[in-house]
């Protein structure tokens, strides 16, 4: 039976081509469609995470609520280096962010300011691999990094100082002035334009708490071994005075804006899939009609109705696999070249993804998932299609079938 479909489905070569030609480029559309919003997602998180957020943070109670320097947490060095012995962490990133204005001779702005450990840093986000001018920081260092776009705005050069003013801790002011080290260009633009790094010491002094910290972010190497890592914690640390957050805690927000544009794109990808699978059925009921003469004589001459309808799924499932396997063939060197060379935007396009804070690239995702996903829909819809030949097959009558 299988033989005879096959054989069958070549019989007439150009309504087969059409049929796979169908499915190949429903498949084609969705797994490059998919692949593109995966890719950026991927892309923006991977950035976030290596940048602003951990995939676990630990807060003192309270300090998320308000983000206030009296609700800085204190840990001793000890403590902070078990956490980084813990299974599955692969940096520990003790860090101090404040809001503070920097002052120039010519310009002054709202800035934020990252007190960062250099060496953690460097390992979290390759921080020293992005200065593009002057020197990464030094361990004991007094003096800053800033963005690009805040080192033109301004109008400050290596070399040079800036004055910054902000709240220290209990209401203490917060008042230094310090050298600029390096510019360094960063992965999320936003970035570029308002914020400056110094190293902890130089934080903690500025805002008048040599041993507090804003909080304390995790990263692990995989993200399914988050809840693994934050049931040591739990046990590690002092949840009475702690608190651990997932990063879909603390980008909360962020996440129901991806939920709503994948809801958006559901419905983009649901409305395909209508088309393809009334572009399918089009096909099949033409197949079924042209056939009708050929299936009543194979009755006559025999064959049950229920073996000709098997055959006929046969031919149908066979010319699915057909396209989808031809499509995934097609995206596969697609998806894989411009998951390592993303696509660049260029004019209006770049400066709305540079005004989200997004880089101006696009790559693609190869995640297996999506490939399976949207072959197993296609064979979803096929699969209802065939109810039309099956229907007809098993109420043909043969007297009027066969007849010229």
């Amino acid at each position: 039976m299988i033989k005879l479909a096959w054989r069958n489905i070549w019989r007439n070569p150009r309504r087969t081509f059409i049929t796979v030609a169908s499915v190949f480029s429903a498949v084609l559309f969705s797994i490059l469609s998919s692949s593109l919003a995966e890719g950026s997602w991927n892309r923006l998180m991977d950035n976030l995470l290596r940048t602003q957020v951990g995939h676990l943070e630990i807060h003192q109670k309270g300090y998320w609520e308000n983000k206030s320097i009296d609700n800085y947490m204190t840990m001793e060095r000890g403590m902070i280096e078990n956490l980084r012995t813990l299974p599955y962490v692969t940096n520990v990133s003790p860090r101090v962010e404040i809001f503070a204005m920097a002052s120039s001779d010519e310009k002054i702005k709202g800035v934020g300011i990252i007190g960062v450990d250099p060496e953690q840093e460097n390992n979290k986000s390759s921080l020293g691999q992005r200065v593009v001018k002057g020197n990464y920081l030094r361990q004991d260092d007094d003096g800053v990094l800033l963005g690009k776009g805040l080192c033109d705005y301004l109008q400050v050069e290596v070399g040079d100082s800036i004055a910054l003013m902000g709240q220290g801790y209990h209401g203490t002011n917060a008042i230094g002035l310090f050298p600029i080290r390096g510019v360094v260009s960063m992965i999320i633009p936003e970035m570029n334009k308002g914020f400056l790094y110094m190293t902890l010491p130089a934080a903690q002094a500025f805002v008048n708490m040599p041993d507090g910290y804003s909080g304390i972010l995790i990263s692990i190497d995989k993200d399914d071994h988050q809840e693994s890592v934050r049931e040591e914690l739990a046990v590690t640390v002092d949840m009475e005075t702690f608190e651990v957050l997932r990063w879909q805690e603390s980008m909360a927000s962020l996440l129901n804006q991806s939920r709503a544009n994948l809801v958006f794109r559901s419905m983009i990808m649901f409305i395909l899939y209508v088309i393809v699978g009334f572009g399918i059925m089009g096909t099949v009921i033409m197949m079924t009609n042209e056939r009708k003469h050929e299936f009543g004589v194979v009755v006559a001459l025999g064959m049950k109705r229920q073996m000709l309808a098997n055959i006929v799924s046969l031919e149908l499932f066979f010319i699915t696999i057909l396209g989808a396997l031809l499509a995934i063939t097609v995206c596969l060197p697609i998806t894989c070249y411009f998951e390592h060379h993303p696509f660049q935007l260029t004019g209006e396009l770049a400066r709305i993804a540079l005004g989200y804070g997004m880089e101006p690239s696009i790559p693609m995702s190869t995640n297996a998932n999506i490939y399976i996903s949207q072959a197993v829909i296609i064979l979803v819809i096929t699969s209802l299609t065939i109810s039309y030949p099956i229907i007809k097959i098993l109420q043909l009558k043969v007297n009027k079938a066969i007849r010229p």
